[in-house]
């Protein structure tokens, strides 16, 4: 039998090429939309001839992950003087901030590591001028997202990435978006083709893909330049860089020379090993912040999940390393500040319980367990499993005949709501996060620091006997140090 061979009817034919075409000519009619909306904001705003600017201001400024509360706003610092540099040929920008912690009181984080050349950070309230500079090389990828997170920088950016950009109108105004590799970036115009809004996804280890913002307003002419004289930079939602700028210099020479000077590549090396500091209990990342490992007769107990998952990872390897008997059956996480629990979804994804204040519970739940990791998967984005919290209200107590880790509530610290401490009875040691901090070589503070203050004040109310205290941020101090710090 011969195969009958079938032939679409003419009219079939031409019907899928006019669809093609038509797909073809709408896909070269929204390229032209967006280019067109491009265009006339650059124009408007002065972008074409706009090579580099200079930009001075006050304001205030948010440590990201350092809030008070778990899932609330950043903690405040105001901004006393405020220099930003962009060199869009490069590109490149320069920030210099001087800030001080003049919030009263002084709630969250934010501190930033302990500096013994100025004898800063480590805890609030931080004493005088807090000056933080910083260079981002535009021509990485994150740091070509902040480049285009600036009004000018947003345009150039579209301009550059054309063949993938689109133009809708939302609330009666031109929304432009582009996409660059894994990352999309949109702007919102106003009636008068001025940038009012630009926003992207970046990832970040502890919260995922995270909403980033720049809110623009109140445009003044600068030589044929608009530029805003209000800046808000929200990351998560919250505030972190709000600025009211004082002066704006467009094609500043000293923005056009702003250059990124090449890192020198980190010398390898193997990282240190467990330090044994008590009977069954070690530093797990001696010389840095770590998790501290407790030791019982058939498993383990880590205090703390702090870093990301690389850390996590190699603690637990560690552990097993150390110990490949004894499972770790709990991590305990003393506060939900990033900084001490980014490494907490790798622990969620070994199926090990996280043990932490139950005021965490609900946003750990709802938000860094459940936010998307898109753009960098990490390993519980990779195979989900639901996590287990174990929610602690004032006490929790871990015991067998070797050994008793009990851990409690610090009440009323300014530092985080729900901060906890770890406390081993026979060895007279407790674990504590961000209430005391050494400062080797640095005048005493003013006057001691309120948290500081309040964990003396609940080591007494809890009637503990203490000796030592192992600092989650690293290294160990006599009791005698943090009675000092208390003005005792």
């Amino acid at each position: 039998m011969k195969k009958l061979l079938m032939i679409a009817p003419a009219a079939t034919i031409a019907a899928v090429i006019v669809a093609v075409l038509s797909l073809q000519l709408s896909a070269q009619n929204a390229a032209q939309g967006a280019r067109a909306a491009i265009d006339a904001a650059a124009t408007a705003m002065g972008t074409t001839t706009l090579q580099s600017v200079r930009y001075t201001g006050t304001g205030s400024v948010n440590p990201t992950g350092q809030a008070f509360t778990s899932g609330g706003p950043w903690s405040r610092f105001t901004v006393t003087k405020y220099m930003m540099a962009v060199n869009y040929a490069l590109p490149a920008m320069r920030q210099e901030l001087v800030r001080i912690d003049d919030e009263r009181p002084a709630r969250g984080g934010g501190a930033g590591g302990f500096n013994p050349a100025t004898g800063q950070g480590g805890i609030r309230p931080i004493p005088g001028d807090i000056i933080q500079n910083q260079t981002t090389d535009g021509r990485t990828e994150v740091g070509a997202l902040q480049v285009w997170l600036t009004p000018h920088g947003f345009l150039k950016g579209a301009a550059a990435n054309a063949a993938t950009a689109t133009v809708s109108r939302v609330g009666g105004k031109n929304v432009v978006s582009f996409t660059a590799g894994k990352y999309t970036v949109t702007g919102t115009l106003s009636d008068r083709n001025l940038v009012e809004r630009v926003e992207t996804h970046m990832d970040i280890a502890f919260s995922g893909d995270t909403l980033f913002e720049g809110i623009y307003s109140d445009y003044r002419n600068f030589g044929g330049v608009q530029y805003p004289m209000h800046i808000n930079m929200r990351q998560g939602g919250f505030s972190i860089l709000e600025l009211t700028l004082t002066d704006v210099q467009p094609n500043s020479p000293e923005a056009a020379a702003v250059r990124v000077t090449p890192q020198a590549p980190r010398e390898g090396g193997a990282r240190p090993e467990p330090e044994r500091i008590a009977n069954g209990v070690w530093f797990m990342s001696p010389g840095g912040e770590g998790s501290t490992l407790v030791e019982f007769n058939d498993y383990v107990v880590l205090v703390e999940g702090p870093g990301n998952d690389a850390l996590t990872e190699r603690t637990l390897a560690k552990a097993k390393a150390m110990l490949p008997n004894k499972p770790v059956r709990y991590v305990v996480n003393t506060h939900h500040h990033a900084d001490h629990a980014g490494g907490i979804r790798a622990f969620v994804a070994a199926g090990i319980p996280i043990v932490t204040h139950e005021t965490h519970r609900q946003y750990y739940e709802r938000e860094i367990f459940a936010n998307p990791h898109t753009l960098n998967p990490d390993r519980l984005a990779r195979a989900p499993r639901a996590p287990m919290i174990e929610p602690v209200s004032d006490k929790r107590v871990f015991t067998d005949s070797s050994m008793t880790l009990e851990v409690h509530l610090l009440r009323g610290s300014d530092h985080a709501e729900g901060l906890l401490i770890a406390y081993i009875p026979q060895e007279r040691i407790i674990i504590q996060a961000d209430a005391y901090h050494p400062r080797p070589g640095a005048k005493p503070l003013p006057a001691p620091s309120p948290v500081t203050i309040n964990l003396v004040e609940n080591i007494e109310r809890l009637k503990l006997n203490v000796e030592r205290v192992v600092h989650v941020h690293g290294g160990m101090s006599p009791y005698a140090d943090v009675l000092k710090a208390a003005g005792r």
